[in-house]
């Protein structure tokens, strides 16, 4: 099975430090509560930031490198590996302009736990092209309008949320979960 897997918020647990930056950079220096809506994927989304706002804060956090794996998630891309499936890396990291270093920092810490992916797609804002292109059999991502848009096309998803952000209604080509452990199980019952 070809299996399509971003990267921020589904292999690392970026999304959760950038939600934590967002929140400190909002109260601490912006000295303001601008929550618009927790249920956004994307940090700049949540808030009702000016474009200077979100350049400042993409600036000091775009390219943070603290990052750890999500938990069981070298562990299940492993036996993934070991059971013949392809994996391909289907990313936004790195597009946004803010982080210059973005893909490269994900390559070394995929490098350094030892992680490879049979292909990789970085600066993919958009990707249900890729999915089409590489006709993936499910792709797992953690942003709900992404992952609603490739389940349209008729490629099943997996809607990693591991955040607790929007919930989606479960229905034919889309299943949603919050650990690796849980997205192994719906990969083997497809």
């Amino acid at each position: 099975m070809k299996i399509g897997i971003d990267l921020d918020g589904v292999v690392f647990n970026t999304e959760m430090l950038w939600s934590t930056y967002a929140e400190l950079y909002d109260c601490i220096e912006l000295n303001r509560n601008s929550v618009i809506t927790k249920e956004e994927p994307r940090f700049q989304e949540r808030y009702d930031w000016t474009e200077e706002d979100k350049n400042a804060f993409l600036d000091k956090y775009a390219d943070i490198t603290e990052f750890d794996m999500m938990p069981g998630a070298k562990q299940v891309i492993k036996m993934l590996k070991e059971e013949g499936h392809e994996l391909i890396v289907i990313t936004a990291r790195g597009a946004i302009s803010n982080q210059k270093e973005g893909a490269s920092i994900a390559a070394q810490k995929l490098e350094g736990e030892g992680i490879k992916f049979d292909k990789y797609y970085w600066k993919q804002k958009e990707k249900i092209d890729i999915c089409q292109t590489e006709n993936v059999d499910v792709m797992i991502d953690d942003n709900y309008h992404i992952c609603e848009a490739i389940r349209s096309a008729g490629i099943p998803v997996i809607y990693f949320n591991s955040l607790s952000r929007k919930h989606l209604e479960e229905k034919e080509g889309l299943k949603e979960v919050s650990n690796w452990g849980e997205a192994y199980r719906v990969i083997k019952n497809l």
